[in-house]
């Protein structure tokens, strides 16, 4: 009996305590503006609104939720519209037809929602969406010539006409075709961007009364133990190595270092400046590395011959080297090379992403003088190269195709003029 006692007076106590210790309040309204975006899609050439295109049945029930007349029509801040044209067509023809799809989504409000001032629709007639193209073009992995199609866009910002041209005609129109497809629907459409009121919302809220201090609402970050931050530092000892060449001296030593810069004569013959260095290793091997760089352009004449190569070859010199001085007779070779080119002639052009080749050389190199030789070589080898074709059109180029070339033969022959640099040492 005592225990029900007890049980009562606790329970009295605690409800004495929620009576002081907290006050109910009255309800809070929450008001905020909140902004909507509503798409509709026209079909190409169109401006009338289909329902059933797309997504627009979606768009108009978002719509009705967002202009309903039980809302009350004072909620609604603005309604403003943005009408596009997909890039596609005449400039000024897709101005027009931006319009008109304009007055389309105007007619659907007035005949849905005739309750909504005029005063706060608005809308705004964009014409061709370049902006909106480029975007979906840089997202779209699977369209051919990506970056060909982004760089033409880039470059041709001055003149709509012109881009449009070189789009169609860009890889024989490939690319342009899937834009076509797969990108321009997106873009014929107009954006409704409705801004509104929300409604009050109640909210019943609890907070404590000043009297009631003693109540707080603690927030406890538990600490866990660190590493110790009282590490053994450890001796750090930098490890010496001393090399020892012993060289036996039995007389004077004779040391002699060739350097041979060359030139190839048929490159020469072919316009093409280039530059060889070969370094001896030993009397029987050596490191042979090449340059050349043709950069000629005349786009008045449709001419271009350009190209960036660079290689590296190692050599190993035959017979006995003992009768025979340094980078002299006869050699095997195996080498390779790569880099990149552009060329035309009076038309159809062919640039290289890149090229590369492997391959054996041999040669035969003939002392002409103290300080000069000669050089007869001629590599056989696998060459690969990744190229695109291109046309002129009115001024600039227009890629027609890509492609891949491979090729198993001859892929270069040398005929040099060397000038060897010797030192000599006692």
């Amino acid at each position: 009996m005592k225990h029900g006692v007890y049980i009562l007076a606790f329970f009295a106590t605690l409800l004495c305590l929620s009576g002081k210790g907290y006050a109910s309040t009255p309800s809070i309204a929450v008001v905020r503006d909140t902004t909507f975006r509503v798409i509709v899609y026209f079909g190409e050439n169109e401006d009338g609104i289909d329902s059933c295109y797309q997504n627009n049945s979606q768009s108009i029930a978002l719509l009705d939720s967002l202009l309903d007349l039980s809302l009350g029509t004072e909620s609604v801040i603005s309604i403003k519209g943005e009408a596009f044209a997909s890039p596609d067509g005449e400039c000024n023809s897709n101005i027009d037809l931006a319009v008109k799809r304009i007055n389309s989504v105007k007619e659907l409000l007035q005949k849905r929602y005739p309750y909504i001032e005029e005063e706060k629709i608005e809308f705004l007639a964009k014409g061709e969406d370049w902006t909106g193209l480029r975007r979906l073009i840089s997202a779209d992995v699977n369209l051919p010539d990506r970056e060909d199609v982004l760089t033409l866009i880039d470059y041709h910002q001055d003149n709509m006409m012109k881009r449009k041209q070189l789009l169609q005609k860009l890889d024989g129109g490939i690319p342009y075709r899937f834009i076509v497809r797969d990108i321009m629907p997106g873009l014929r459409r107009v954006e409704i961007t409705i801004v509104r009121e929300l409604p009050e919302i109640e909210k019943k809220a609890f907070t404590p009364e000043t009297s009631t201090s003693e109540l707080f609402v603690s927030t406890k970050v538990e600490v866990s133990p660190g590493n110790n931050l009282n590490k053994t530092k450890e001796d750090n000892f930098q490890k010496r190595s001393y090399e020892m060449t012993v060289v036996e001296m039995g007389g004077p030593v004779e040391r002699k270092i060739i350097l041979a810069i060359k030139n190839n004569l048929i490159y020469d013959l072919l316009l093409a400046p280039n530059l060889e260095i070969e370094i001896p290793i030993s009397k029987r091997w050596s490191l042979n590395t090449e340059y050349k760089c043709p950069w000629w352009l005349n786009s008045e004449h449709e001419f271009c011959y350009q190209l960036l190569s660079g290689g590296v070859e190692g050599r190993c010199w035959l017979g006995n080297r003992r009768k025979r001085n340094r980078l002299t007779g006869h050699f095997l070779g195996l080498y390779t090379e790569g880099g990149i080119y552009d060329f035309q002639f009076q038309g159809d052009g062919y640039q290289g992403k890149y090229y590369g080749a492997v391959g054996v050389t041999y040669g035969y190199a003939k002392q002409l003088a103290r300080h000069f030789s000669l050089e007869f070589s001629l590599g056989v080898g696998y060459l690969a190269t990744e190229y695109k074709k291109y046309t002129p059109y009115e001024g600039d180029i227009v890629w027609m195709n890509s492609g891949r070339y491979h090729f198993i033969g001859p892929t270069k022959a040398k005929v040099s003029l060397i000038w060897l640099i010797t030192t000599r040492r006692q």
